[in-house]
């Protein structure tokens, strides 16, 4: 695979607009605009088979070393299971799936708050 066509991130998110803009903006922090892929499900990570498949090409394809999974409070895709902990156990499910996917890869998950980002 060429360089040029290495990702140095995926970014994995809701497809949620209030929230768009405080997670550009720490991927902007983090460097990550411009040199990632990025995949847009609702729920981020609550539908595991079709955001692992995704990832699954993301990491074919481009090769990522670091994937950041932004989870979101207030979140429509959980309906009335919306807690904080319903999000972590599917961001560590899908962050297991990955580190065992590709060795050595950093696998980082968050939760987007309407006043700005946290580690989940």
């Amino acid at each position: 695979m060429s360089k040029e066509h290495k990702a140095n991130a995926l970014r994995i998110k809701c497809i949620d607009w209030r929230f768009a803009e405080v997670i550009a903006n720490d991927a902007q922090v983090r460097g990550l605009n411009g040199n990632s892929d990025e995949i847009s499900w609702p729920g981020a990570s609550k539908d595991f088979d079709n955001v692992s498949r995704a990832a699954d090409i993301s990491l074919k394809l481009h090769d990522p070393d670091q994937v950041y999974i932004y989870e979101h409070e207030d979140c429509g895709a959980y309906g009335k299971d919306n807690s904080e902990d319903s999000h972590r156990k599917n961001a560590y499910k899908l962050k297991a799936y990955l580190e065992e996917k590709k060795t050595g890869i950093q696998v980082s998950t968050f939760m987007a708050t309407f006043s700005g980002i946290k580690e989940l």
